[in-house]
Formats: structure tokens, C-alpha cells, sequence
């Protein structure tokens, strides 16, 4: 018999703690996307993001470490939803002709923004500092986009440079800026914000001569002390 005067008492058994309903880091990421996307990344605290997920600051402390911390695994998360999203979409439209790639890519964007407008108004709703998501996102489409814009040029016979990333940056501009206002400033149909995004990208690749890229790109070899020909022929046509 032991000291306690039980004999072989079996012990208790410690009971399994309840995981069912704890949140799980998306789940609390939603929440925080939410009341940014609605107040704004200065003025959402973590009490305001507690209580739209239903828990508590311990919780999403216990989770993340810190509010600036939820707020990069945020960002992160977004920014690697919508480029892998485009990234599909660009893979998806490969072997479409010129101008049906660029519809699907402005369409895509869109798309993007309809099932999932609080991500996009994260990425574009903050874009006074020069490393804001915004920004990012351009650093991260713009190769892509350059380098389908050079091998359609290329089959037409002009051998652009530099003046890809510009022209690149430029017609994934439009997208967002339209969409930014459509969603953000204007709260505008996005059926018809879309529409017009389509036809000022169609646009641009119709208007911007082969000529005009390749005579940037020899302006901009010059200023680097590396004189490029921007010959061509008149005849270079690009076809949407």
C-alpha cells in the first residue's frame, strides 16, 4: 500500500486538449485582412482584428509575435495569391494570339479583384512609400510581362531591350490604377472598369510603334556610354 493509502491507484489521465476551435493562422489572416482593407494598415489594431475573428490578442500575439509581423504575413500571403494567380493566367494564354493574351491578362486582373477585392485593396490602397506592396507588385509581374512583350516583338522583327520593362510597367499600370479606382476610389462597376482597361492596353500595343521602343532603347544605351543602333525597318507591324 503506498503512503496515500491507495493501492495501485491508476493515474489520471491529463485530457486532450481541444484544438477543434482555435483559429488557424489563415483564419486570423482573413480577419486582419478584413479590417485593413477597411481601415487601413495605421489605424487597425490588434484588438480590432481579435475582435473580427472572434479571439483574443493573446491569441494572435501567440501567433505571429507582433502586429507588424501579422501584417508582413499578410502582405506575403496576398502578394503570392495575386501573382500566382496572373502567373496562371499568363500560362494559361501562352499560345493566344497577341491581343487575345493581352484581353486575358487585363480580364484576369479583374477576376482577381471581383473574388477577392479586400486582398486587392491591401496591395494598392497603401502606396505613398516607395517599398509599398503597390510597388511590389510591378517589380514582381513586370519580367513576366517584358518578356512576352520581347518575344512578340522579336517575331516581328525588332529586337527591343530596356523599353520592354518600360512598356511592361506601363500596360500592367493601367490594370491596376483602373482597378484600384474602381474598387477603392470610385467603388465603380467593375464590369465596365474592366472594359476600359482592356481597351487602353489594346490600345497602347496598337499605338506604340516598334520604332519608338527602339529608338528608347538606343537613347537609353547612349546615356550608359553604350551606343546601340536603333535601325529598323518602317515596315515592323505589330498585330493585335
Amino acid at each position: 500500500m503506498t503512503k496515500s493509502g491507495r493501492a495501485g491507484a491508476p493515474r489520471r489521465r491529463s485530457r486532450p486538449r481541444n484544438t477543434r476551435n482555435r483559429p488557424t493562422d489563415d483564419q486570423l489572416l482573413d480577419a486582419a485582412r478584413a479590417v485593413i482593407s477597411e481601415f487601413g494598415v495605421e489605424r487597425s489594431t490588434m484588438d480590432m482584428i481579435a475582435e473580427r475573428g472572434g479571439t483574443t490578442r493573446v491569441t494572435l500575439y501567440a501567433h505571429f509575435g507582433s502586429r507588424d509581423a501579422l501584417v508582413d504575413r499578410l502582405i506575403e500571403r496576398e502578394l503570392g495569391n495575386f501573382t500566382d494567380w496572373m502567373s496562371a493566367a499568363y500560362a494559361e494564354s501562352d499560345d493566344w494570339s497577341y491581343g487575345a493574351r493581352a484581353r486575358h491578362s487585363v480580364e484576369a486582373t479583374f477576376e482577381f479583384a471581383r473574388s477577392n477585392p479586400e486582398g486587392l485593396r491591401l496591395l494598392l490602397g497603401h502606396r505613398q512609400e516607395a517599398e509599398d506592396p503597390g510597388r511590389r507588385l510591378y517589380k514582381t509581374l513586370e519580367p513576366r510581362v517584358a518578356a512576352r512583350l520581347r518575344q512578340n516583338y522579336a517575331a516581328r522583327g525588332a529586337e527591343i531591350d530596356a523599353s520592354a520593362d518600360t512598356l511592361a510597367s506601363l500596360l500592367i499600370g493601367i490594370s491596376l490604377d483602373v482597378a484600384y479606382r474602381a474598387l477603392i476610389v470610385d467603388r465603380a462597376d467593375i464590369d465596365i472598369a474592366c472594359e476600359i482597361a482592356v481597351t487602353a492596353t489594346l490600345a497602347v500595343l496598337r499605338e506604340v510603334s516598334p520604332e519608338q521602343l527602339l529608338a528608347l532603347d538606343a537613347s537609353l544605351a547612349d546615356r550608359d556610354g553604350h551606343p546601340g543602333s536603333a535601325a529598323t525597318s518602317s515596315s515592323i507591324h505589330m498585330e493585335n
